[in-house]
């Protein structure tokens, strides 16, 4: 499946702060190993973006090594995944889309 990623700007907001997070609480190395495993995800929702549904056309794949779930959208039409957040799910479940 050829599928083209957008990531919102809130999800990369998201990810900025998470690794601004781990270079200050942890290491370089550890915010290195969380971008690592972002991008490991994005790669899987890519092959398999019909994953696990959570509300409504809202799907999400937590990453495998660290307390994130990428939140997105897909649009069958235009082969297109819209990434609209990356939650920490250490947070308020309220704040879930």
């Amino acid at each position: 499946m050829n599928y083209n990623i957008k990531i919102s700007n809130i999800a990369k907001t998201h990810v900025k702060e998470a690794v601004a997070y781990y270079k200050n609480v942890a290491s370089i190395k550890i915010a290195q190993n969380f971008l690592a495993d972002y991008q490991n995800s994005l790669d899987k929702i890519k092959l398999n973006p019909y994953f696990q549904n959570y509300y409504k056309d809202f799907r999400g794949l937590p990453l495998k090594k660290h307390p994130y779930i990428i939140f997105y959208q897909i649009d069958s039409g235009t082969k297109t995944i819209f990434i609209k957040a990356v939650f920490n799910a250490r947070q308020d479940i309220q704040k879930r889309p």
